[in-house]
Parts: C-alpha cells; sequence; structure tokens
C-alpha cells in the first residue's frame, strides 16, 4: 500500500516542500487577483474596526459578507500582516499557514516515511483550508507545538501555544489536556495565567480599556449566538445524532458524553510515560475538536485528518481499519474537490453528513484501541520500516 511513497522522488522532503510551496502560490495568485478572499477581509478589518472602536462583532456588508467570532486580542495578534496592504497580506497569509502546518508535522516523533504519507494523504484536505484563507492550519499546529514543548519540558511555552490557539477558536484548550501527562504542572498553570493576561491585555496597544471590555462583552455574545447556530448545516457529531436518533438533544449533552468518553483513557496513569499513549492522546485531541465541534464545517477537518494519520500508525491494521482510513480519504479529504463527483456530494456526502463520519467512527476506535493497549490486550502495532525519530529531527 505504501510502496508508492518509497519511491526517491516523493519521499523527498525537498521535493515534497516544493510541491506546497507551488501549490500556495497557485492558491495566493488565485486568491489575489481572480477570487478574492472574504474570510482574509473579516480578519484584515478586526484590526480596523479594534483601533476604530467599533463593534468587532456587528455585520460590515460594504466589507464583508457573515461576521467576525474570533476574540478582540486575534487582530492585534495579527497586526504584522493586517498592517501590510491588504493583497501583501493575504498573498502572505496563505504561505504563513501552509509553511506552519508542512512545519508541524514534520516535527512530530515520526519516522520519515510516516512523514511523507502524511503529507500526501493530507494535502488535499489541508488546501480545501488554505484555498478558503482559513486559520485551520494555524489550529491544526497548535496542539502539535503544545505537545512538543511539554515533550521537551518546556511548560512555559505550551501554555503560550494553548492560550494563542484560544485566542484565535476556543475549542484549541483541548489541548490543555496533555498537561496531565507531564510534569511541572504549576508552573504550566502559572504560565497559563501569565499568557492569557498578556494576550488579554495585548490589544490596548491599538485601543482604550473601557472599548476592549466592550468588545470582550461583545465577543462572549457572538460566541452564544454562533454556538446555537443551525443543528443541520454542520458536519460533526451533532447533525449526524439529530439526523438518526433526536433532533432535540443538546449540544451540551453530545458534548459532555464526548468529554466522559475522550477522558477514560485517562485513568492509565502508569502509561503516561510510553511515547504511544501521548501519541494517541495528541490524535484524539485533534480530531476530538472537530467532530464534537458543533459548528464544524469543511476547511476544519484539517486538523482532524492529521489526528487520523497519527491513529493510523499506532493501528492494527485490520481490514476495518483499512477500510476506514480508505473512507476519510474518499468523504473526508476528496469529497469537497473538483475530483469528486458533484451528484455524489450533493445526493449522498452532503445530505448523509459523509464527510464527517469517517472521522467520528475513527476517533471511537482510536479510543477503543487506547483502552486495550493500556490493559494489554493488545501488543502496540509499529509496522514502518523505519524506528521514530527523535522530537528534533534533522532535515533529510
Amino acid at each position: 500500500m505504501l510502496s508508492f511513497f518509497k519511491k526517491p522522488l516523493f519521499s523527498d522532503f525537498r521535493f515534497i516542500f516544493g510541491v506546497f510551496a507551488v501549490l500556495a502560490l497557485f492558491v495566493s495568485i488565485r486568491t489575489v487577483f481572480i477570487t478574492q478572499s472574504n474570510n482574509y477581509l473579516i480578519f484584515y478589518h478586526t484590526l480596523d474596526h479594534l483601533i476604530e472602536g467599533t463593534d468587532l462583532y456587528a455585520k460590515y456588508p460594504a466589507e464583508y459578507e457573515d461576521r467576525n467570532h474570533y476574540a478582540p486580542s486575534f487582530g492585534a495578534l495579527f497586526s504584522p500582516i493586517f498592517l501590510l496592504p491588504y493583497s501583501v497580506g493575504l498573498f502572505l497569509w496563505h504561505f504563513l499557514f501552509t509553511g506552519i502546518w508542512v512545519y508541524a508535522v514534520y516535527r512530530l516523533p515520526l519516522s520519515h516515511r510516516q512523514k511523507v504519507v502524511m503529507y500526501w494523504f493530507c494535502m488535499q484536505e489541508l488546501f480545501t483550508a488554505v484555498a478558503n484563507s482559513q486559520t485551520n492550519p494555524l489550529i491544526t499546529a497548535i496542539p502539535i507545538f503544545t505537545f512538543l514543548a511539554f515533550e521537551k519540558r518546556q511548560p512555559v511555552w505550551a501554555a503560550f501555544f494553548l492560550l494563542l490557539g484560544f485566542n484565535i477558536k476556543i475549542y484549541s484548550l483541548v489541548g490543555g489536556a496533555l498537561f496531565l501527562l507531564y510534569p511541572q504542572k504549576g508552573k504550566f498553570l502559572l504560565s497559563m495565567v501569565g499568557w492569557g493576561v498578556a494576550m488579554a491585555l495585548f490589544p490596548l496597544l491599538f485601543t482604550t480599556p473601557d472599548s476592549l471590555l466592550w468588545q470582550y462583552q461583545n465577543w462572549l455574545t457572538e460566541l452564544l449566538n454562533k454556538s446555537d447556530g443551525d443543528k443541520w448545516l454542520n458536519l460533526s457529531i451533532h447533525r449526524l445524532i439529530h439526523q438518526t436518533i433526536s433532533p432535540d438533544i443538546s449540544n451540551t449533552a453530545i458534548i459532555a458524553m464526548g468529554v466522559v468518553v475522550f477522558c477514560s483513557v485517562l485513568v492509565y496513569v502508569q502509561r503516561y510515560k510510553e511515547l504511544w499513549f501521548r501519541m494517541m492522546l495528541l490524535a484524539s485531541i485533534l480530531i476530538f475538536q472537530v467532530i464534537f465541534n458543533p459548528i464544524a464545517e469543511s476547511p476544519v477537518f484539517i486538523v482532524a485528518v492529521t489526528g487520523v494519520m497519527i491513529w493510523w500508525f499506532y493501528s492494527p491494521k485490520t481490514w476495518y481499519d483499512r477500510a476506514m482510513l480508505i473512507g476519510c480519504f474518499i468523504f473526508t479529504v476528496m469529497s469537497p474537490s473538483d475530483l469528486f463527483p458533484k451528484v455524489w456530494r450533493d445526493e449522498f456526502v452532503k445530505p448523509y453528513v459523509l464527510k464527517g463520519l469517517p472521522c467520528v467512527l475513527i476517533w471511537f476506535r482510536l479510543i477503543y484501541l487506547m483502552h486495550r493497549y493500556a490493559l494489554g490486550k493488545a501488543p502496540v502495532p509499529n509496522y514502518d520500516d523505519d524506528q521514530p525519530l527523535s522530537v528534533s529531527p534533522q532535515l533529510s
């Protein structure tokens, strides 16, 4: 199955990174000169509205469609880009987030061939996000950077990445579960407080205290309104449950169920020192924050698919593991693309939430495997020819 990736050209990082760079260039040229980007318009104007003291969460139909949902600190944190001319910032935006995801995967403690497989498998999903000028590649990288910081015993940086993610999309805090696996918990918690205060107050470089407090109040209102959105539009487990069981089941109850299942593996404290446990928990975090997000949209699935690949490297490779992976590639990764028949997408994928279903099934399979491995009822497999690399591998 993986023989394709053993060919020198397709397993050469220089070639792979070049392909990603060309695709980012293509997306940037197309977006700047042909299609434009409503998402980037929203991001770009957040800094203007912050400086002007106007409501960050009001509608501005003359500037962009939809609304801003990001924290007041978002515009300030990305001000070095938003202060650039619009077209220049938009052009660089795609390179920035493509590069961040590529680098995050490169730093993972995986073998060379495992990384090659992940790059090729996720390429289409990454550019589904990048083509929409989304921040989701960064949201994928943040739990990975948090994990790497913990692995290197750097709780201050782990806290930084978690709070950065929170100020972009609040469900990034799911990655905080990693802190239970590592020492220096007190230092991490204190760092969370410190970074939280620093990032919350950072917009004061551009606005007044009263205006900033008002913006935070507006943000909380907007989050509550957005989380109560149309239950028939999301691509998560929420819609699957509402369609197959009952539309009256609350999102809160579904999330609570997910949290209980997610936390069930944390009872195996003796396994915290084993790399497979920490890696599979990272995979669980990446998938969880998409499939239990009640407003999950197509471009966010780069987060889940990255987690799916980590799961795959630790799966027993049974026929049903392979079937789920193939289903993920066909329905999650490829279904939004022009290569996928439109009639199938409209008549099957969208009505039956087939983009999200493979990730939901894989997540429950992942949790089940973590229990089996932790209890010693199945050996942790390693089907790769290479040994896992260190946390800080050298470019090859």
